[in-house]
Formats: C-alpha cells, structure tokens, sequence
C-alpha cells in the first residue's frame, strides 16, 4: 500500500499551485456520468461477480485543487456464498488536483473518503462463521488517478483507475478502472452565495 500513496503524495506536491483568486472558487460546476468495471481485488473479486456499474459525481473548483462529491452504484452476484448477492453504493466527498500536460489533456490524481453501504438479498450466515446483515455499512478510502481529454470548453472524457479499500466482516480492497464524460456549467449565482 505504501507503494501506492508515496508515487500520488509526491505528484500532489509537485505540481504547480493552481492560481485561483476568491472570485474563481465554485464558478464552474463540473457533472459527470461515470460507468465503472471491478478489475481485481481481495475476497471480494473471488467470491463475487462485479456487474458493470455506474456513478455520478460533482466537482467545483476550490483555491487548490477541485472538491468533489458524488455515487458509485455496482451490483455484485454470488459466485461462492448462494443467495449473497448485494447492491453497493459508494458516497463520497474528495479532493483532486489537475495537473494539466498538454492543452487538451489532464492528468488528475485524487482523494475520496465516504461510505459503502450494502444491502444484501437475504440476511444471512454462512459456515458459522461469515454472516451477512441485509444492510451493511462502513467507511471507506479511495485513492485515484485520471487521465482527463477536453473535447471541447463545455465537455471532456476521461479514464481512471482507482483503489478502493473497506473494512466489513470480510474486507474488501478493489481495484476500480473507470470513464465518465462530463459537462462544465456555470455555477448559478444563488450556489455561488451559498457556497461562499
């Protein structure tokens, strides 16, 4: 895991400092659509089968970096454990900075702390030893890094991959490729206020 932070650490501090004045922060809204895939992970990749799942996120401009919020939904069927299938639903607030590399493109590490709440189809105990609740919840931890195209001054793609981390009775630690396409909108003056 530290193999991971250290090389995401050092880009953040890296980078130059977005210049932003106080007028800048929260005008431009960001919306985003996202379709996400489980590429490999712990328990989780072996004892269930990860549909294709899809997210929703929100970034404003901040003095430094852009704040985010957003869901990510993935519906996983059993392979191991009958009648353990669940729905699972990522929320979560972060931080990223874009660093941009070319006019057109955006390398963009970021940070995510939320919630995984799960609910299971049946609430149930397996072998005496794993129980499944019908819901369960807990904080999680994500770490990101997004590859951004501007496609034009109001839209742009992007690709990611993210690591995910949950701590339930049986952890889960996910490997998470990503896109989305976005929309850039200004920010509605009674948003602004209110933000500011």
């Amino acid at each position: 895991m530290k193999k991971l932070f250290c090389p995401i650490i050092l880009v953040l501090f890296l980078v130059p400092e977005q210049e932003l004045s106080a007028q800048d922060v929260y005008d431009e809204l960001q919306l985003t659509v996202t379709g996400h895939r489980l590429m490999s992970g712990t328990t989780i990749y072996d004892s269930w089968n990860a549909l294709p799942g899809i997210g929703f996120e929100v970034n404003l401009p901040y003095y430094t970096g852009n704040l985010e919020l957003g869901i990510r939904y993935v519906r996983f069927d059993e392979y191991e454990f009958e009648n353990s299938g669940f729905h699972s639903h990522y929320l979560f607030a972060g931080w990223n900075y874009k660093y941009r590399t070319s006019e057109h493109v955006s390398v963009i590490p970021g940070i995510r702390i939320g919630n995984t709440f799960n609910l299971h189809d049946k609430d149930k105990i397996y072998d005496n030893e794993y129980r499944f609740s019908r819901e369960e919840s807990e904080i999680s931890y994500e770490v990101q890094l997004r590859i951004q195209f501007e496609m034009s001054r109001h839209t742009a793609f992007y690709i990611s991959g993210a690591y995910n981390r949950t701590i339930f009775n049986i952890p889960f630690s996910a490997w998470y490729g990503s896109a989305g396409l976005s929309a850039k909108l200004e920010t509605p003056a009674w948003l602004r206020r209110f933000l500011k």
